[in-house]
């Protein structure tokens, strides 16, 4: 699968960004025509956001049901993600008020591309990030095959190396890259970087207990996919789990796993719960959403 290089500018101030998006103005606006899927939503200058391609942050502001947004354990990485991304790109003294949003930074933009390979549901363009100017190779404007070198010149495979977010891939990612990131993950999984997601992770292998909904928006660090599922069914339902499963299976959300045939229709058949606890019986990495 080829991806589209657009070079452009980042800036943050008057935006909201986190681990994994923020926002981004090409140098011509144009190429956001050329990127697939539902139409990029742009501002009135032309930027638009960008979800950045196979890494999911811990979220630090996330509305699902509402009315009000809830956030992952701010304390235990979920700004980490954030303060390292602005960091790679170049932004520094970066001022946010009361919300979270920025309201100064030093540049006031930076330079930097995009790979894209499309749009998500959000109109947010799902893309590779890098900072300065697009490798040499590469054509703005023009698709191209993306390479694993190009890979680890993105913030998506810094922000995996440093364990600062977990992956998370669908089908239309390059099965080339989505290995070597599978690969980066275990590396870092095994470092458990202070800093990072898997220092506090309990996903996998102890497993979550649910209490109250600030077992896991104070005190307990789970995969975001997991985390944003669980807020909802909290918020709606209350803490128990027994319906849970029911509730992920009306997701019908299709995957594969690494090493079955067969794709599965649901989370509930990669979750055990016991009790008040869950948690995945599979490694993130192993899974791929299918696209339809």
């Amino acid at each position: 699968m080829t991806m589209l290089p657009i070079k452009g500018t980042f800036r943050i101030i008057d935006t909201r960004p986190d681990g994994d998006t923020l926002s981004f103005l090409p140098q011509d606006p144009a190429f956001w025509c050329d990127v697939p899927g539902k139409r990029v939503k742009r501002n009135v200058r032309g930027a638009g956001k960008i979800r950045m391609d196979a890494i999911d942050a811990l979220e630090t502001h996330y509305e699902g049901v509402g009315p009000e947004e809830v956030h992952q354990p701010l304390d235990l990485g979920a700004r980490a993600a954030r303060k390292e991304l602005l960091r790679w790109l170049g932004f520094t003294d970066v001022v946010m008020n009361e919300k979270e949003k920025v309201t100064a930074s030093t540049p006031q933009t930076v330079p930097g591309y995009i790979l894209a390979g499309g749009t998500d549901t959000f109109q947010r363009c799902v893309a590779l990030v890098g900072r300065g100017e697009l490798p040499q190779d590469l054509e703005n404007g023009r698709r191209a095959v993306v390479t694993i070198d190009h890979l680890h010149q993105t913030a998506n495979h810094h922000l995996l190396e440093r364990g600062l977010v977990y992956p998370t891939f669908y089908s239309r990612f390059p099965e080339e890259l989505r290995e070597d990131m599978a690969e980066t993950t275990r590396r870092a999984r095994e470092a458990k970087a202070p800093d990072g997601v898997w220092a506090h992770d309990v996903t996998f292998e102890r497993g979550a207990t649910i209490e109250k909904l600030e077992s896991i928006t104070e005190y307990q660090v789970i995969l975001p996919k997991l985390f944003r599922r669980l807020a909802d069914h909290i918020r709606l339902f209350g803490p128990s789990l027994t319906c849970f499963p029911a509730y992920l299976a009306g997701e019908y959300e299709e995957f594969l796993i690494a090493g079955q045939k067969d794709s599965l229709h649901g989370l509930q058949h990669i979750v055990e719960i016991t009790g008040n606890t869950i948690r995945m019986t599979r490694f993130i990495e192993d899974i791929v959403i299918v696209e339809k």
